[in-house]
């Protein structure tokens, strides 16, 4: 049965001075448990839908695999109330540690720097020479809202579409989380062999240092958002030579790190 992302309720709008009662649309938020060679790597809040796609896309960002060729089976389990994927990685690699998610103050300081530096190591260098126009990036925006068919009726969700260098469409998520329509995003294009065509992406929400990071993993040269980015993230990206634009709306922008990749 195909899950349900959307989900009907009861509520009262203030119209007109009045109270009326209506039917609205709800985004759906349920927990997916991610295994990983039979072991419980993660547990993360999600919109239901894309299940194996965000699993893949997740198991990308956090290294435990790199390629598409990394994984020996993956497979979803919607039995008995669970909700969970398991991946099996292929090839002799160390028997992960369930995740003990860490956080880093934007501010960064030492702490922030030295983790970039460890983090940025671990990251194949982004070797695109892909470079856009600052008209071409406003496009991107449109091209965000224009498939985010889950934000329409709910309001609920944020979104990541990824494109390649002529700025054609290859993958668009939704999900409740920011972290998890990147990781379906990226994990589509995974899963289909395709992730090496993608170069930009562009995101609904404010772009942290884990954004970022998804990023680099995925390789992406042009990271663009609605939003704003945190200082970690823009140390980031100046490390990783990614592309960092901030506010791309109907007719501005801020560029925050362009890598030579950014031209009026």
């Amino acid at each position: 049965m195909r899950p349900t992302p959307i989900i009907s309720t009861t509520v009262h709008r203030l119209k007109n001075g009045e109270m009326t009662r209506e039917e609205a649309s709800v985004i759906v938020e349920e927990p997916l448990a991610i295994l990983v060679d039979g072991v419980h790597y993660a547990v993360t809040m999600r919109t239901p839908g894309d299940d194996l796609a965000l699993a893949a896309g997740f198991c990308l960002a956090e290294g435990l695999i790199d390629a598409s060729d990394d994984i020996g089976s993956i497979q979803a389990c919607d039995c008995e109330g669970k909700h969970e994927v398991s991946l099996a990685r292929l090839g002799d690699r160390p028997e992960p540690q369930r995740r003990a998610r860490h956080a880093v103050a934007s501010s960064c300081g030492l702490r922030g720097r030295a983790l970039i530096a460890d983090m940025v190591k671990q990251i194949p260098p982004i070797e695109s020479t892909t470079r856009m126009r600052v008209s071409e990036i406003l496009s991107l925006g449109g091209h965000l809202r224009q498939s985010q068919e889950l934000f329409v009726p709910t309001g609920g969700t944020h979104a990541v579409a990824l494109f390649d260098a002529s700025l054609t469409l290859l993958s668009i998520a939704e999900d409740v989380g920011r972290h998890n329509a990147f990781d379906k995003a990226v994990g589509r294009l995974l899963l289909d062999r395709n992730l090496s065509n993608a170069e930009i992406a562009m995101l609904s929400g404010r772009c942290n240092f884990e954004m970022a990071q998804k990023a680099a993993r995925a390789g992406m040269a042009i990271l663009a958002s609605v939003s704003a980015p945190t200082q970690l993230a823009i140390d980031f990206a100046q490390s990783a030579g990614i592309a960092l634009i901030g506010f791309v709306r109907e007719e501005t922008l801020t560029v925050y790190h362009d890598a030579g990749r950014v031209f009026v």
